[in-house]
């Protein structure tokens, strides 16, 4: 994605800052180890630069540029999950206020995570087209496509009573688009049909949250993501076996 390209980017920039000196077969453990410690006060920042750096290493130790990767001896840091859970409660709120003070993509990206389980991003690339034999085809973007899942037409979340055709089926409307979550006026640059950026759903969902009032005490306020977690309890509820959307 091109969010996560320009973080991995920013975040390889300081590290360039840092360490950009040093030869690659130059640098050691202790160096890394010293950078990591410049971030303890933001643990998330230092636990995914240093994944990012273990990324780095493992592809320069394959090329033969260094014979060791400095990074895997340096301890993760352990984050606690500051982020609140998203309730049954909570997401029937979010979701009606939702349909009364949003455009219509705003209410079909939520009701698309909450049926299908999926991540942000994916919700933004589904489209009409990947629907075949019955099921909605998806390629998970946080897996660059590899990861592949085919979830039944037929799936319904009891919760609700909607299966995911359902969803799909009140994602057309009298504009024409490849996507299912699409804007259907022109909003700046977009024109109707165009596809909702991932952000963007983002923010419709973190408005909504706010106008409703969700807060977690001693927690962030639940973020879409959250609605992931909160349809594969609900589906662990119904005693359906998750494993294929939990990937």
């Amino acid at each position: 994605q091109a969010e996560t390209l320009t973080i991995a980017q920013r975040r390889m920039k300081l590290v360039n800052a840092a360490l950009g000196h040093l030869q690659v077969q130059a640098v050691t453990t202790r160096q890394i180890s010293n950078y990591l410690a410049t971030l303890a006060s933001t643990p998330r920042t230092q636990q995914a630069t240093r994944s990012l750096l273990l990324d780095v290493f493992r592809e320069a130790l394959a090329a033969g540029w260094c014979s060791s990767n400095p990074v895997e001896p340096t301890r993760a840091p352990r984050v606690a999950t500051q982020r609140g859970r998203l309730s049954l409660e909570a997401f029937k709120a979010i979701h009606a206020w939702s349909l009364v003070n949003q455009p219509a993509w705003a209410s079909r990206s939520i009701e698309l995570a909450i049926v299908t389980a999926q991540r942000r991003g994916d919700i933004a690339a589904m489209q009409f087209a990947a629907v075949k034999e019955g099921r909605l085809h998806v390629e998970q973007q946080k897996s660059g496509g590899r990861t592949k899942v085919a979830i039944p037409l037929a799936l319904c979340l009891n919760a609700f009573g909607w299966t995911v055709g359902d969803v799909i089926g009140r994602c057309r409307d009298t504009v024409v688009s490849r996507h299912l979550v699409h804007h259907a006026e022109p909003v700046g640059r977009a024109k109707p049909g165009n596809k909702i950026r991932d952000m963007t759903i983002g923010q419709a969902f973190a408005e909504a949250r706010d106008a409703v009032g969700v807060a977690v005490a001693g927690k962030t306020p639940p973020t879409f993501h959250e609605i992931r977690s909160l349809s594969l309890r609900l589906y662990d509820e119904q005693g359906i076996n998750t494993q294929a959307l939990r990937q």
